[in-house]
């Protein structure tokens, strides 16, 4: 497939990037497998050993398909940030790349099982009760993303199937609906995307600033030992 646009040069509209990169993940995600061992030689089950294996997977995928799909992204690992992954549209050093594009959370399902750990964490964590951050939540809350007009979440399924994941989280955001009104509605509940080839998902947000986030969510299963 001929490139359409100078990779290195300027960048497509932010939504036509969008549309690529959604269609890019859409693409290479059911691919993904862990490789990180273990010192006993067993794959890593720990949700940032995986998504560190996946920002790898991603920026590998987009190197070697980037004229293929006539554009090339950049994905980083952003633990030290408390946030998962960014992404970079293009892969050279320019002014044009130095600013992230999208945002990606990752969260395991379920979560794993601890005292100190909201099992509603993929969407809410009640810091009164638990440690951490819920991943819509952060969104909400400006935490990332807060200038971006959408972003990605990804599910590790490790127990049940999406459908038991849809019917569930959707439960937690009606919950949260109906027990604060002021800053969760039902209509953030996730939507089946039309075009679903990676249990993929749709969910408008209001932020704590007023404006709206649209989170694309893609779930893939990683069935093996979930509360490792």
């Amino acid at each position: 497939m001929k490139s359409e646009y100078n990779i290195i040069g300027s960048p497509p509209s932010f939504d036509a990037a969008r549309k690529r990169l959604l269609n890019f993940i859409d693409i290479v995600l059911l691919d993904f497998k862990v490789l990180s061992v273990d010192k006993e030689g067993n794959l890593k089950t720990s949700e940032d050993a995986i998504t560190e294996d996946l920002a790898d997977f991603l920026d590998n995928k987009s190197e070697l398909l980037s004229q293929d799909l006539g554009t090339s992204f950049r994905f980083t690992n952003q633990s030290q940030r408390k946030s998962d992954i960014g992404v970079k549209f293009g892969r050279g050093y320019t002014a044009i790349n130095r600013e992230p594009i999208c945002w990606i959370e990752a969260k395991r399902l379920p979560t794993p099982k601890r005292n100190d750990r909201d099992e509603r964490e993929y969407v809410f964590v009640d810091k009164k009760k638990f440690k951490g951050n819920g991943g819509m939540q952060r969104f909400k809350e400006g935490k990332h993303a807060p200038e971006l007009s959408y972003s990605i979440m990804i599910g590790y399924i490790q127990e049940n199937d999406s459908n038991y994941w849809l019917l569930k989280i959707n439960t937690w955001i009606t919950e949260l609906a109906n027990m604060d009104s002021e800053h969760w509605s039902k209509d953030e509940c996730l939507q089946k995307y039309s075009y679903n080839k990676c249990n993929r998902f749709l969910s408008t947000h209001k932020r704590n600033s007023k404006t709206d986030i649209t989170l694309y969510h893609f779930w893939i299963s990683l069935k093996y030992n979930p509360h490792k």
